[in-house]
């Protein structure tokens, strides 16, 4: 599995334990503002979620501007070189 459907899958398990969300809804185009109405604590715990799976640091300001899951997926696979 790529990285970037796993940072998908992440991002959309904590949209659901954070945001009672339906995950089969959930995907790359998923906006973490307009779509789950996220708040800058909500995408703290996005960004700090994927710094503990992949045990990078991912700065709060560069994350907030990922629009979308798929965004944040392409951002972290970057640090990874894919």
């Amino acid at each position: 599995m790529s990285i970037r459907v796993e940072v998908i899958e992440a991002l959309s398990k904590k949209a659901v334990e954070l945001f009672r969300a339906d995950q089969a809804a959930l995907g790359p185009e998923t906006r973490f503002i307009e779509d789950l109405g996220a708040k800058s604590i909500d995408m703290v715990k996005f960004s700090a979620l994927l710094e503990d799976i992949y045990e990078v640091e991912v700065p709060y300001m560069e994350f907030v501007k990922k629009l979308t899951f798929g965004d944040a997926a392409a951002y972290i696979a970057g640090m990874f070189g894919e």
